[in-house]
């Protein structure tokens, strides 16, 4: 069986600058890159890019799927909308992510490494 790896990155409150753009295609000579968007997929091979480093630094929301069952979503939102389910994260009550906390934004990560059929249930 091949490998198969599929990689996107969404600029959502903000587009990439033609100087963050270049930075980008130095990660990836294939992917396709515009003002709102990186998108990849690899069938050997890794991504050179680290995704969080890239959302912190460039984008609001990003997914990776494999044929192996590793699947990843990451959401970087605002911090003044997540109040209310920061608290509920922070005192468990939400069976979640990974949250890391920025100054203006929090960064949600939810990661899955297995074939699971109501994985995203």
């Amino acid at each position: 069986m091949s490998e198969y790896q599929y990689y996107e990155f969404a600029a959502i409150d903000r587009p990439l600058t033609s100087e963050q753009m270049s930075r980008l295609r130095a990660l990836s000579t294939r992917a396709t890159i515009t003002p709102t968007r990186l998108c990849n997929f690899y069938t050997w091979g890794d991504f050179k890019g680290d995704p969080l480093a890239l959302m912190e630094e460039y984008f609001d929301a990003f997914v990776y799927v494999t044929n192996w069952g590793a699947h990843e979503l990451m959401l970087r939102l605002p911090r003044r909308l997540l109040s209310r389910v920061l608290h509920r994260i922070r005192h468990n009550q939400l069976e979640v992510l990974a949250v890391s906390e920025h100054i203006a934004h929090v960064m949600l990560r939810r990661s899955l490494h297995r074939l699971d059929p109501n994985r995203f249930a």
